[in-house]
């Protein structure tokens, strides 16, 4: 079969709270991410996280709903979001990849500079790196979790090349209800 450069597909496990304020299309870009949200020490750095991966996306999906359901406004239940993003969009950004490998030294230091919170990413200058791939660290070990990835996006360029969001799936409330039973 010929190579035909389609999409990058990625995932984003989430709730459907977070999914309304993610879908809902801002001024200037077909979303509203805004990396101001992303959490700090995180293993590339604030910014909005994605995977190749579904079923670590939801995952992830099932554990935000889990975990914020004590929230005064909880949420109904696990969603997760798929992007298509453009490969030649994608090309053109400043990125950085590392390999699926836990012996791999420079992943680990800037996985620790991002994790102790040591400044961005900065290159020369006053730039970031737009976008960055690689596994998904089990910190403080210096493990690498198998077969998940992170693509990690860090700058209003790199919020650019993302198009609007697709609702992939959603968790049905009888699927929430048996999660919660099980969790007790």
């Amino acid at each position: 079969m010929p190579w035909t450069n389609g999409p990058l597909v990625l995932y984003h496990g989430t709730t459907d709270i977070g999914a309304s304020a993610i879908s809902s299309p801002s001024r200037e870009l077909p979303h509203s991410i805004s990396l101001s949200k992303g959490r700090a020490k995180t293993d590339f750095g604030r910014g909005f996280y994605l995977t190749t991966v579904l079923a670590q996306a939801e995952s992830w999906a099932n554990r935000l709903f889990r975990n914020r359901r004590s929230k005064p406004q909880p949420p109904t239940c696990a969603v997760v979001l798929r992007f298509e993003v453009d490969r030649n969009q994608l090309a053109p950004l400043l990125s950085l990849c590392f390999v699926t490998d836990s012996s791999n030294s420079d992943y680990w230091d800037f996985v620790s500079h991002c994790r102790d919170e040591l400044g961005s990413h900065r290159l020369q200058g006053d730039r970031n790196y737009d976008v960055v791939f690689g596994p998904v660290s089990f910190w403080p070990q210096l493990f690498v979790v198998k077969d998940m990835d992170q693509v990690s996006f860090h700058t209003e360029a790199a919020l650019k090349i993302l198009p609007a969001p697709v609702l992939h799936s959603r968790g049905t409330p009888e699927y929430e209800r048996r999660i919660l039973q099980w969790k007790r």
